[in-house]
This record gives structure tokens, C-alpha cells and sequence, in this order.
């Protein structure tokens, strides 16, 4: 499928307008990670899987867990991602039985070359607060936290000196990942929020579990797919 990528960042640019940094508006119950995979993706059609994966913000026990799947045509484009993934994160999203108050989202927020990552793309469609939650770097420029679990850094936009998120650090010694606010959401909320989430792992636990869990429904998938070929 070809994609105007021109289009592509003018409708970025459109959607921008909706954008919402502000302090969260009601008290966090259900917390949810989403994260999203391909069946093969080194071939252009392929098949995505979805999957979100809902938790008590106070106990992070699951709540519930869901997924989904759709063909996608979208190439990998860097900076375009969104346009890839948030159509079957979004058809995801509309399974779930327990909405969450906020989503962690596998993927950049604001710090962004267009401040349109896929974080904040998704959390401005639904209308949700999201926090970005990225393992490398996109855009801005920050230095290495310490490498004690819980150490964090700034990450700064080059041009206009504006924080965009932080760098943290959730384990000790093991590569930071990359926190921006999405939508409905600021960045020291953003950051505060996903050092709750830490469970001694690199990832916070909500994108965690939700990567734990798209891998073994993808591996089922596939099974399914060999049997199917061996009848």
C-alpha cells in the first residue's frame, strides 16, 4: 500500500491542534498497557495483533486482558509509526470491558519531531490520557540518568529548549526507557506515574505485561496456522 507521507504529516500537523498537556482530571483506578506485534513483519501486507492489558493503578493486579488482529498494509516509516498501528490499537481498545483511566502506550508522546507520537496520536482519537512509554530515543536530546532504578533526566527539544519527557531509568544499570506525556497529561505526571509502575524490570508494567502477553497470543496464532497447514 502506498501512503502520502507528505499527507501523512499535514494530517500530523491538523491533529496536533487537539493536543491537550494538562494535569489528569480524575483519580487513576484501572491503569492499561498496550502493545502491538505483526505475524510477519518483513512482508508488506501482514497480519498485526493488538493487545491491551488492563490493571488495578494500586495493586497492578490484572483486570483484564484482549486482543485483536487486522491486516496491515502501512510500511514502517520513522516519525509515521501511528499510521501503522493506532487503527488496530484503536479496534483493540474498543473490546475492552474495563476502559482504563490511563493507557501506557508502547511508543513516543510528545517527544516527537512533530510532537504527534504514537502515544499522543491514539490518546487524541479516543479522547484518553496516554503516556508515552518508548525503549529508544526519537527526537530531543538528554543525558544518561544515574544507574540507580529510579534515576531520570530530562529529555529537551534542541530548538526550543521545551521538555518533552524524561529518560528513567527502572532498573538498576539496564538502558533507560523514554516517558513523554500523550494526551491529557503532563510530563511530570507522566514520569511520576511510570515510576509507580516499576516492578524491577526495565519496562514499566503495564506495557510489560502487555508485551508478555501479545507474545504468547501470537505464538498460539501460529500454531494454529502450522496445524491448519499440516491437515
Amino acid at each position: 500500500m502506498k501512503i502520502s507521507f507528505k499527507k501523512a504529516e499535514r494530517a500530523q500537523r491538523e491533529l496536533l491542534k487537539k493536543l491537550k498537556l494538562r494535569p489528569l482530571e480524575r483519580e487513576i483506578k484501572l491503569i492499561g498497557g498496550c502493545d502491538l506485534t505483526f505475524i510477519d513483519p518483513y512482508k508488506n501486507p501482514t497480519v498485526g495483533i493488538g493487545a491491551f492489558v488492563i490493571l488495578e493503578f494500586s495493586s497492578l493486579k490484572v483486570v483484564e486482558e484482549i486482543y485483536d488482529t487486522m491486516e496491515v498494509k502501512v510500511p514502517y516509516v520513522p516519525g509515521f509509526l501511528a499510521f501503522r498501528e493506532v487503527p488496530l490499537l484503536v479496534k483493540t481498545y474498543l473490546k475492552l470491558k474495563n476502559k482504563p483511566d490511563l493507557v501506557v502506550v508502547d511508543g513516543h508522546g510528545i517527544a516527537h519531531p512533530r510532537r504527534l507520537g504514537i502515544a499522543t496520536h491514539f490518546g487524541i482519537v479516543m479522547n484518553v490520557p496516554t503516556i508515552g512509554c518508548a525503549k529508544k530515543i526519537l527526537y530531543g536530546k538528554f543525558e544518561e540518568p544515574c544507574e540507580k532504578a529510579g534515576c531520570s533526566s530530562p529529555i529537551v527539544d534542541p530548538k526550543t529548549k521545551e521538555i518533552l519527557g524524561y529518560a528513567v531509568r527502572m532498573r538498576d544499570r539496564v538502558k533507560p526507557v523514554f516517558v513523554s506525556p500523550g494526551n491529557l497529561i503532563t510530563p511530570e505526571e507522566s514520569l511520576e506515574i511510570v515510576l509507580k509502575l516499576g516492578r524491577g524490570y526495565k519496562l514499566p508494567e503495564p506495557t510489560r505485561l502487555a508485551h508478555n502477553y501479545l507474545q504468547t497470543v501470537r505464538k498460539g496464532i501460529i500454531q494454529r496456522k502450522l496445524e491448519r497447514t499440516e491437515e
